[in-house]
């Protein structure tokens, strides 16, 4: 008889603790009822993926959901109807995995757009940028890499890339670039927005104003670490968005409340609160994270652990044509199976 929890049985299990106690409503609303089947089109072989929930901090709630694999096994392959036509893209990371190289693959669905029949899929290359030409080879997308590579060209020193993704049910299939700044770079950058002005100017993006590059070197002051996002389009020509997401990744679940109430989570929540990027349901952001061990019997005489977490990731101010949009926050979810008692 089986009695592990199945990955979707884990995925509402994490989803429920986080959603509970009235956070449903006010975070998440009702696309858990999309989210669940996607979920499940994007799982492959036998681990449970890293997943996330992104949620905006003000307006309609609601969320999208994405999966992420820091290793497949070869021949693993997708159920029928799964896997969102990557297939090869799987293969392709297995190979990648069996190399013994250090990344990630993954997809992202935009459940608040009601929608889940068509997924972005992203690396995490972790600086190699050698594997970003086969990633997007293996999607037939390959005419684009010389537009990343010539971006990533041009982003000075201490802007590494570290991320690439494709969305393909977007508004004019944007290919989107990332990376992690240096310590040094979100320094400098944080004590004089002429710093950012001057990467900007370096890969000809004009799409910003004086007060963003005043607002983002207040963020940059704030959060312990920061990332970046550009968006190419087909043609190799810069969208007129940037991203900027704050981390959260060095707060465990047992500081989130602290941290949200006198920590640098409050200073960058009553930030955005004063430039109306988000409402007062950030508040509830501590109670959703948690941290769990559960026995579960698994032989005769023996039982296995669950360990099952939602961490805090990062939260997201975008900018678009220089305008600050409202800010999201990204939930990570994970379960592991541990060792026998």
């Amino acid at each position: 008889m089986r009695v592990q929890p199945t990955r979707t049985e884990l995925f509402d299990i994490l989803y429920g603790i986080a959603a509970r106690d009235g956070r449903e409503e006010v975070l998440f609303g009702d696309d858990i009822l999309l989210a669940r089947p996607a979920f499940e089109r994007m799982l492959i072989g036998d681990c449970f993926p890293s997943v996330y929930l992104e949620f905006p901090l003000m307006g309609t709630p609601g969320f999208d959901v994405l999966a992420g694999y820091g290793r497949t096994s070869e021949g693993a392959c997708f159920a029928p109807g799964a896997g969102y036509g990557r297939q090869d893209l799987f293969d392709w990371f297995a190979s990648v995995c069996k190399a013994g190289e250090s990344a990630s693959v993954g997809f992202e669905v935009d459940t608040s757009a009601r929608r889940i029949d068509v997924a972005g899929v992203y690396l995490q290359q972790h600086r190699q940028a050698g594997l970003v030409e086969p990633f997007l080879s293996s999607m037939g997308e390959q005419s684009r890499a010389p537009s990343y590579l010539a971006l990533r060209e041009r982003l000075p020193r201490g802007w590494p890339t570290s991320y690439v993704g494709l969305f393909p049910g977007r508004a004019g299939t944007p290919m989107r670039i990332g990376g992690y700044l240096s310590p040094r770079a979100q320094a400098r950058c944080a004590g004089d927005p002429g710093e950012l002005r001057a990467c900007f100017e370096s890969v000809g993006f004009s799409a910003y104003t004086s007060d963003m590059l005043r607002r983002c070197a207040q963020l940059m002051g704030i959060a312990p670490s920061v990332d970046f996002q550009f968006d190419i389009f087909p043609d190799g020509s810069l969208g007129d968005t940037f991203g900027l997401s704050l981390s959260f990744n060095e707060v465990a679940p047992r500081e989130m409340p602290a941290c949200m109430e006198s920590g640098y989570g409050a200073r960058l929540m009553r930030l955005l609160e004063d430039w109306d990027l988000v409402d007062s349901r950030w508040k509830l952001l501590a109670d959703a994270c948690f941290a769990q061990h559960v026995s579960y019997p698994h032989a005769e005489r023996q039982a296995r652990r669950l360990a099952l977490c939602v961490l805090p990731n990062f939260a997201k101010v975008k900018f678009v044509a220089g305008v600050a949009a409202p800010a999201k926050f990204y939930l990570q979810c994970a379960a592991k199976v541990l060792n026998s008692q």
